[in-house]
């Protein structure tokens, strides 16, 4: 049976600023994936990993099919994991002084010899993010940060002191003094990230692998310990995500942060993260 994935946006954008989206190198690399060996021209391949940190998921691509401001296909493979081969097309229609933007996705029925991660709802799961998400909020100049520390302990120790609510207060003291949060840990579930005053953030966890990768989705402001509703200003970073992911390095633990960021907070969190993960790492290492 055939398995098609299909994710469609309509973005406050001009086509011409949609499409360099999709096809520059230098705009792929910022919201897309760390592409590499990347020619935008039909039948040229490019590949990528998931990250420039990872050598996990190769994804192997060729351009199959360009049509300047109308449609961009490729094909899809996981060559290390599967022999499948799938197809992926986004379709560009101007309306308006908007962009629709659609992604479809086929052949995905070919990759059920690489295991439960590569079913068809993970592939839903991943379009989605990136149509609703993080292509508008890159288009809307929001841009990834990416911290990295290497920790000296197993993952499991170090998720252990990241998400201890007492722990968590004491790492994140660089933020802000007392800050904490409330809620369950887990897919689906609502985090309240708070100050002492009542001042925070409502964020949904979207994604968790227990001591691998945690992902929060931040949707709006807290004021006096209350969820307030979306303004014109949150409307701009709503969907706006955190990502933590541990990666073993022999001995060691690379902690890696993605932080979608609005410029004008660059340098705040530009300072303060550096901050905050070295006192985690303090914390940590001072235990052994």
């Amino acid at each position: 049976m055939n398995k098609t994935v299909q994710s469609s946006q309509i973005f406050d954008n001009p086509i011409e600023e949609v499409w360099t989206a999709l096809s520059d190198e230098k705009a792929l690399k910022k919201w897309f994936f760390p592409v590499r060996d990347y020619k935008f021209e039909v039948g040229k391949e490019f590949w990528f990993y998931e990250n420039e940190d990872s050598s996990n998921y190769l994804h192997r691509c060729r351009f199959t099919e360009i049509i300047p401001d109308k449609l961009i296909a490729y094909s899809w493979e996981h060559p290390s994991h599967s022999k499948g081969k799938s197809l992926v097309t986004w379709e560009f229609e101007q309306q308006g002084n908007q962009t629709r933007l659609t992604l479809t996705h086929t052949g995905l029925e070919t990759f059920a010899d690489a295991g439960d991660d590569f079913k068809p709802e993970n592939f839903q799961f991943g379009w989605d993010n990136f149509v609703h998400d993080v292509l508008r909020l890159f288009l809307n100049g929001i841009e990834k940060l990416v911290f990295k520390i290497r920790i000296e302990a197993k993952p499991a120790d170090i998720w252990k002191h990241m998400w201890d609510k007492e722990m968590y207060t004491k790492w994140t003291e660089p933020f802000c003094e007392g800050s904490y949060f409330e809620g369950e840990l887990s897919v689906g579930k609502r985090i309240h990230f708070l100050s002492p005053s009542g001042g925070g953030m409502y964020s949904n966890v979207i994604y968790l692998k227990e001591n691998e990768q945690i992902i929060f989705q931040h949707i709006g402001e807290i004021v006096a310990f209350k969820e307030m509703l979306l303004d014109e200003n949150t409307k701009k970073w709503t969907g706006s995500c955190e990502h933590y992911q541990l990666i073993s390095s022999g001995n060691d633990t690379i902690l890696r942060v993605e932080v979608d960021t609005d410029p004008k907070y660059f340098e705040f969190m530009q300072m303060k993260f550096p901050l905050a993960m070295k006192r985690l790492k303090e914390l940590i290492e001072v235990e052994k």
